[in-house]
């Protein structure tokens, strides 16, 4: 699991993702502009707590540990003083144009969103040449060894491994797709959205497969059907280049819809077939569970809106359980699986406070979409109270598990 240092900062990085997933929550009820709630979680929860735990997993992976822990806390530093100034820039002014919104800038206070951009930039800079540094010689030395991983040598275990660069290649995507948003229109343009689309689908729900692949195998002993592996890191691999090159663009944007509609069914398949031949009672499972359950209906929503059916509030729907339901309790099952929060010595360390956390995330994410597709606004805000609440005891219990080590 690599040196303490580096554990250090992964913790770090799971807390401050962790605080981030509430602000998230109370951005949305608190009548900031839209874009403001995606900023915080996208760049202040989701790619932090997957730049944590890539630091901690990936390396491992082929047998080594991150060429220098310090880069690690460079990229904390550099990544939160990206998405601060990001949002700040949000909050300082309104200069986004259209819908989905454009990082198009005009003013006097550009310096924030240039500022945040260089910064995040560099943060990921950090993140990949870290990671390249540390595996490009294990794999010109044994690439073998890289895609094996000491594994039994299956070909859907070897695909996982090697999907995993090229989920970090959506990454790099994304981060220059954000670089071509802030610069001058004579570069070209950009949508917040396309933005969000590389680093959610292609970065975080690609990873989430890849790792899932073998994680499920690695915690739960079983497993899944190498078909159903194959389908959904294939279908992973290829949803994110027209969803995020072709946002609402004619037949390649359905094509992709369609592409991330068989991943997610796939996953949802094969979690659902881990949990019910396991034998092992873990907390976590019921949080990937359950984010998997949110994630398929988050993509069921949307699939008849890209081929022009259905209404508009449904995209509403899609991103409330993609951005409270899929990825937190996706996060926080993996999170209570890596850090076991009732092996702390502290008050709350019980399977039943981890179980109470995620029972309030199920429930509040559920709430919140209930109030978008019915009149009945109070459900929203019940919902979002609810999911603040599990938020909160996730934090708590993270907190005092990583203060008692």
């Amino acid at each position: 699991m690599g040196s303490a240092g580096l554990r250090k900062w992964t913790q770090r990085f799971t807390i401050a993702s962790a605080g981030s997933f509430v602000l998230f929550l109370l951005a949305t009820r608190s009548g900031v502009g839209r874009p403001i709630p995606l900023l915080i979680a996208v760049f202040g929860f989701i790619c932090p707590m997957i730049f944590g735990m890539a630091y901690l997993l990936l390396p491992p992976y082929v047998g080594t540990t991150l060429v220098d822990q310090r880069l690690a806390g460079v990229h904390f530093v550099a990544t939160y003083l990206g998405a601060g100034s990001l949002v700040g820039d949000r909050l300082v002014g309104d200069r986004l144009v259209g819908d989905v919104g454009l990082f198009r800038l005009v003013g006097d206070t550009d310096v924030l969103v240039y500022v945040g951009t260089a910064s995040w930039t560099l943060g990921v800079v950090v993140f990949v040449g870290s990671l390249l540094a540390s595996v490009a010689p294990v794999l010109v030395r044994s690439p073998t060894e890289v895609f094996r991983g000491g594994d039994t040598p299956q070909r859907s275990t070897r695909l996982a491994t090697a999907t995993m660069p090229a989920a970090i290649g959506y990454l790099v995507v994304g981060t220059a797709v954000l670089v071509v948003a802030v610069l001058p229109t004579s570069i070209g343009s950009a949508t917040l959205s396309q933005v969000t689309h590389y680093y959610l689908i292609g970065f975080g729900t690609l990873l989430i497969y890849s790792l899932g692949a073998r994680l499920l195998l690695g915690f739960f002993h079983v497993s899944p059907p190498r078909a159903i592996v194959r389908a959904v890191l294939v279908t992973g691999l290829i949803a994110p280049i027209p969803l995020g090159t072709y946002l609402w663009i004619g037949p390649w944007f359905r094509i992709g819809a369609v592409a991330a509609a068989a991943s997610m069914t796939g996953y949802v398949g094969l979690v659902l077939f881990v949990a019910r031949e396991t034998s092992r009672v873990r907390v976590g499972l019921s949080g990937i569970v359950l984010g998997a359950v949110a994630g398929g209906i988050a993509v069921g929503s949307s699939l008849p809106v890209a081929f022009g059916l259905g209404e508009m509030g449904l995209i509403a729907a899609h991103r409330t359980l993609v951005l409270a339901g899929f990825f937190p309790l996706t996060i926080v099952g993996y999170a209570y699986l890596f850090f076991p929060v009732s092996e702390g010595q502290f008050t709350g360390a019980h399977p039943r406070s981890a179980r109470a956390t995620i029972g309030l995330l199920g429930v509040g994410v559920t709430l919140q979409v209930a109030g978008i597709l019915t009149p009945y606004e109070l459900l929203a805000s019940t919902g979002t109270a609810a999911s603040v609440l599990g938020a909160i005891g996730y934090s708590y219990l993270l907190g005092r598990r990583f203060a008692s080590i």
